[in-house]
C-alpha cells in the first residue's frame, strides 16, 4: 500500500521540496504516513493538498543557464495547470489564490 505522502508526490509529476509537501499535508490535516485509499482520494483534504502543491509549480522560480532551463513552464502549461487547480479548489468550495486569473474552458 502507498502512503498519502507518496501518492501526493507521485501525482504532482514534478519535483517539489519534500518539506513543502509535508507542510501542505499538515495544513490540510492529513497524516502523510497513513495509507492512500479511495476515501482519501475523494476527500476535501486530499484535493486541497493536491491543488496547493500544483499551485506551487506555477509560483516556482525559473532558472536558465546556457541552453538549459529548470522550472520553466510555458504559458500554456500554466493555463492547463490553472484549469486543474481551479477545478480542484471549486470541488472543495475554495477559491483560487488572490491575484491569479481564473481559467475557464468556455462554452
Amino acid at each position: 500500500m502507498k502512503t498519502i505522502k507518496q501518492a501526493l508526490i507521485d501525482e504532482i509529476h514534478y519535483p517539489i521540496p519534500l518539506g513543502f509537501v509535508e507542510n501542505k499535508l499538515i495544513e490540510r490535516q492529513l497524516d502523510g504516513d497513513d495509507d492512500y485509499t479511495f476515501e482519501v482520494a475523494q476527500s476535501k483534504e486530499w484535493k486541497g493538498a493536491l491543488a496547493d502543491c500544483l499551485y506551487s509549480l506555477i509560483q516556482a522560480v525559473s532558472l536558465s543557464e546556457s541552453d538549459k532551463s529548470i522550472g520553466t513552464l510555458s504559458d500554456s502549461d500554466k493555463e492547463r495547470l490553472l484549469v486543474r487547480i481551479n477545478a480542484l479548489y471549486r470541488t472543495i468550495g475554495e477559491s483560487p489564490a488572490l491575484g491569479q486569473p481564473m481559467v475557464y474552458i468556455g462554452g
